[in-house]
């Protein structure tokens, strides 16, 4: 692995999965980490296949912030910040993943 990618991830390498049966959970795309997801769940895998979002982590992005998903473009439930772009959100996995 070269040593560029290595010094931009932020913990140990997470895995690309691509399991559409199981549920996704969420995460603020900005955290610096990405481990713990809203509703408490820990992992190393990411799962961009995933149809079905995790109730309890939407239950929590709409307690941080109600209208997050109301208006023309997503917001950040944790700052209400224009979430990036699907281009950066894939830069950043592939930084992420092992």
């Amino acid at each position: 692995m070269n040593e560029t990618r290595q010094e931009q991830r932020t913990e140990a390498g997470f895995r690309l999965v691509a399991r559409p049966e199981e549920i996704t959970h969420l995460v603020c795309c900005r955290d610096v980490s990405w481990r713990r997801t809203f509703c408490g769940e820990e992992g190393l895998e990411i799962n961009p296949a995933a149809r079905e979002v995790c109730a309890m982590c939407m239950e929590e992005a709409a307690a941080m912030r109600p209208d997050w998903l109301s208006g023309p473009e997503l917001r950040c439930p944790v700052d209400g910040n224009p979430c990036p772009d699907e281009a950066e959100i894939d830069r950043r996995i592939a930084r992420e993943i092992e």
